[in-house]
């Protein structure tokens, strides 16, 4: 069932764009964050608390809906969690408008989406500002698209739940308390769970590109404890890449990347897919 609600969600997020305020990182952010100002002061123990009561909550949902109506409950609870956990429509408008940016080479606005995109366009010159937005796009791919298939196949929904959680929290506090961001150990939270999840998606950059230089970069990854993730997944999409289009093409850079994630994540759903028919996952 969780290949048949997966595949579902994915179809249903193309089609029907779901409204930024009922995607899970946004009520999360608005509803659920600011009711906990003590556990958001109270240091890694707090972040432990505010990321695991939401995933016990859901547990307590699914346990009461298992057997209810053969199952259907439980699966429409599935397609709502991975249709708000998807997420990331904001910045899909925003990827959209700073292409239009690009095309007409508005250097204002494409300054302007490149912030939107949670890039600072002031500390880059046009051709690394590009590698910058580049690499933020294929970021926050894997953020709201594979490391969520990943946890929902990996984990169920409960994992998916507290990676979900996780993620917007991170987000909560850099943009709210970034002076309590290093006592709540959210950034060590984050790097345990997206270790495996991004190396992964490395793996399947280096597959599914046509340039193989970036496979030996993805391996190394896997023995790289101290490089961000961000960064590690940087350098393999820039070796993927670099063959195929030059950086100083920003459109056909940008918009050849944005191709690479998706081709990335059809791949890992087809791996899924294929191990579901073998039995390795139910």
């Amino acid at each position: 069932m969780a290949l048949i609600a997966l595949l579902l969600a994915l179809l249903i997020e193309r089609v029907v764009h779901l409204s930024a305020k009922l995607q899970f990182d946004n009520v999360l952010q608005r509803y659920f964050f600011p009711l906990l100002p003590s556990f958001i002061n109270g240091g890694l123990f707090g972040t432990l608390v505010i990321i695991v009561l939401p995933a016990m909550l859901m547990y307590s949902l699914l346990d009461a809906l298992i057997g209810l109506y053969y199952g259907i409950f439980t699966l429409v609870t599935w397609l709502l969690l991975l249709l708000m956990s998807f997420g990331g429509s904001d910045y899909r408008r925003d990827y959209r408008q700073y292409l239009k940016a690009l095309s007409r080479n508005d250097l204002a606005a494409k300054g302007m989406y490149a912030g939107c995109l949670d890039v600072n366009s002031e500390r880059f010159c046009s051709t690394l500002l590009t590698q910058a937005v580049a690499q933020q796009l294929v970021w926050i791919n894997y953020r709201f698209y594979f490391a969520v298939i990943f946890y929902f196949v990996v984990a169920g929904p409960v994992g998916l739940t507290l990676y979900v959680v996780a993620r917007s929290y991170h987000k909560y506090v850099i943009q709210h308390h970034r002076k309590q961001f290093n006592r709540s150990g959210i950034h060590r939270v984050m790097r345990i769970v997206d270790w495996l999840p991004a190396r992964l998606t490395m793996f399947g950059y280096a597959l599914v590109a046509e340039e193989q230089a970036a496979l030996p970069q993805s391996l190394r990854s896997w023995r790289d404890l101290s490089t961000p993730e961000f960064d590690l997944l940087g350098k393999v999409v820039y070796l993927a890449s670099k063959a195929n289009v030059e950086t100083d093409k920003c459109y056909d850079y940008t918009c050849y990347l944005v191709q690479l994630a998706k081709r990335n994540i059809i791949f890992f759903v087809t791996v899924i897919a294929l191990l579901t028919i073998n039995g390795t996952i139910i």
